[in-house]
């Protein structure tokens, strides 16, 4: 059963909360305009650890987001995707299915 990307999951505490899309974070001036879900376009993907490390691209600026769930998927799969998908718009990516 394929699952999309924006329905990955993870458990915090007793909670169980939505990983895609991510809260996405920079520096930001008060001109700047926050990236707030499926926004901008995926530029670069990286594993830290038990997650991965996105870049988008919103407004011209560079933001960065986090994305951890509970397996399955598994973080090679996940990354092997994303990393296909690399200067698509997020609302897009987030569609994908694993």
């Amino acid at each position: 059963m394929a699952v999309k990307i924006r329905n990955l999951k993870r458990k915090v505490g007793d909670a169980v909360v939505s990983a895609w899309p991510q809260g996405w974070t920079g520096s930001y001036t008060g001109a700047d305009k926050f990236a707030v879900g499926d926004v901008g376009v995926l530029k670069s993907v990286k594993r830290l650890d038990d997650r991965l490390s996105l870049i988008i691209e919103y407004e011209g600026r560079e933001h960065v987001g986090s994305l951890q769930w509970d397996a399955p998927p598994s973080l090679d799969e996940v990354e092997r995707v994303l990393k296909a998908h690399l200067g698509e718009p997020t609302k897009a990516v987030g569609d994908l299915d694993l």
